[in-house]
């Protein structure tokens, strides 16, 4: 196995060889520019050294320093805006598309009245089935029929829902030419 890397400079980076002969280790060989560099000096940062306290036991470096994971105690009261909880993710297929756009608006309706946030609704690409028939079964199977059903989507995300907001929405009466498909 030979690997070879180089970088935008003209002299190779890396080579790494294994004979099939011999079952040692691959070697590894730098180029002689870099063999005398530390690999210390070459790092673009290097980490804070750590102190020792008082009884040996190496101390933590001061909140929010070093690890870059911000800290609970800085998120505060935000966090919880930030991730929501619970979604409610509804998804609405129908083969009208004032049915659709009718059943839309009483579920965003629905959900603002009880301070639910809404996103959407989303218009999902349309899916199109093409069925072909033949004319005539006998003499002419060139004169076909094509049909087409196509299926209109929509997608309703809503997010903090209360019980009030799910009582809402279990109480509302949608057209029956829409399929509703609720995710939590």
């Amino acid at each position: 196995m030979a690997v070879h890397t180089t970088t935008s400079s003209s002299h190779p980076l890396l080579f790494l060889y294994r004979g099939t002969a011999n079952p040692s280790p691959a070697v590894i060989s730098l180029p002689s520019s870099l063999r005398g560099v530390s690999l210390r000096s070459r790092a673009t940062a290097a980490p804070p050294a750590e102190t020792l306290s008082d009884d040996g036991i190496p101390d933590a470096p001061p909140e929010g320093e070093g690890t870059g994971i911000p800290l609970p105690s800085s998120i505060g009261d935000d966090g919880e805006q930030l991730a929501p909880k619970q979604k409610i993710r509804i998804k609405l297929r129908s083969y009208w598309v004032p049915l659709i756009e009718d059943s839309c608006k009483k579920i965003i309706e629905a959900a603002q009245t009880t301070n639910a946030k809404t996103m959407g609704p989303v218009p999902l690409p349309t899916k199109r089935r093409v069925y072909c028939v033949l004319n005539s079964p006998h003499v002419h199977k060139d004169s076909r029929f094509h049909f087409e059903i196509r299926t209109h989507q929509r997608l309703i995300d809503i997010m903090y829902p209360t019980a009030q907001t799910i009582d809402s929405l279990m109480q509302l009466q949608l057209p029956a030419g829409v399929d509703v498909e609720v995710k939590l």
